[in-house]
């Protein structure tokens, strides 16, 4: 029934669709909103705000379709229950196998859509997100100075101050910075500064000209003053957790003898098989009870997805740790919920 086909194609496509983009909107603003409260506390510069929520689209994208898959899923197939069109298709004989043909021939192409994310763009969007953020991180520290204000850094570890900022050259005028760690306090004031990074070893120094440097306790005999025509302040070294994170590694990359990666390698085969199989399972709790309404089934439907989703989340990390009975990995979440899927099919058409 190629009519009927149609009909009930364009419903769950429409009704995803929208579904999709209030998902996607609500996550990525609330990811935004974020972004905002670090760039106001000099966490991140304003240019590069829209750059990481950018870097951020494909990793929400890929958990987004299938919620939304499901969702839509949830409430197209329940209006048709409510409203006995599928009444009209068992007449005109159409059967279960047909109607989870119609569901795959939609599930299909999103959840292809997904696995190019997962095994592809995003682990690329997060490496680069994380070595965009580290670089943030690195420059917010002077860059984020503002000209006669006093800058708070490192829970109170670190306190700077300049009086100018040149932006001709990028060096900040009469510069002041005092630094409390574990070692001696250090007391720095200078003419000009400017901030170098060296990528290569993820250290960032200052370099200072025409000042004093005072580093010791005051009032003891170590108490050392030292003034310079040009001194080089290291700041900080940057870990570089990238290049480690296995959700930053290109699939290719990836260890099979590495558990963590393993586990990775296969959080990232289960988002596509997670939309189909969510998708299916949707299709058997869509049928609302008699006298029940189109949305009678979403919070139930809703609910076994988180179920799924969690039990996912729950083995990955029991894979990636290396505890006992984790060796079926996620494999095993996926066979349990397929079988849930092919009773509650089963379920949804009988008789009531």
């Amino acid at each position: 029934m190629p009519v009927a086909f149609k009909h009930v194609a364009r419903e769950l496509l429409l009704v995803f669709a929208g579904v999709f983009a209030l998902l996607l909107a609500v996550g990525l603003g609330g990811r935004f909103i974020g972004f905002l409260q670090q760039a106001a506390v000099g966490r991140f510069t304003a240019d590069a705000l829209w750059l990481l929520l950018a870097l951020r689209v494909p990793e929400f994208v890929q958990v987004t379709v299938p919620f939304a898959l499901s969702l839509a899923t949830l409430l197209t197939f329940g209006r048709l229950h409510a409203d006995s069109e599928f009444v009209a298709f068992a007449t005109g004989g159409v059967g279960p196998g047909r109607v989870v043909r119609w569901l795959l021939v939609c599930a299909l192409p999103l959840a292809a859509l997904v696995g190019l994310l997962a095994f592809g763009a995003t682990p690329k969007a997060r490496r680069a997100y994380a070595e965009l953020a580290q670089e943030q991180l690195l420059n917010s520290g002077l860059d984020a100075v503002s000209p006669g204000s006093f800058h708070v850094r490192s829970g109170g570890e670190r306190v700077t101050y300049a009086e100018a900022v040149d932006p001709d050259t990028d060096r900040l005028r009469g510069f002041f910075m005092a630094e409390q760690g574990e070692g001696p306090d250090v007391v720095v004031w200078a003419e000009s500064a400017r901030q170098h990074w060296l990528p290569t070893t993820g250290s960032r120094f200052l370099e200072l000209e025409d000042g004093v440097r005072y580093e010791g306790v005051a009032g003891r005999a170590d108490y050392r003053v030292l003034e310079f025509a040009r001194l080089g302040q290291r700041l900080a070294r940057a870990p570089t957790t990238a290049s480690r994170d296995p959700r930053a590694l290109p699939t290719r990359g990836l260890d099979g003898a590495d558990i963590r990666h393993v586990a990775e390698m296969q959080w990232r085969m289960a988002l596509p098989l997670m939309t189909v199989i969510a998708a299916l399972v949707a299709l058997g709790v869509a049928r609302p009870p008699t006298r029940g309404g189109r949305f009678a089934r979403v919070m139930p439907g809703v609910g076994v997805f988180v179920g799924y989703y969690v039990a996912l989340v729950v083995a990955q990390d029991a894979l990636a740790d290396g505890k006992p009975l984790a060796g079926a990995g996620l494999w095993l979440v996926h066979v349990v919920v397929l079988a849930l899927a092919a009773w509650l099919l089963r379920r949804s058409w009988r008789p009531t």
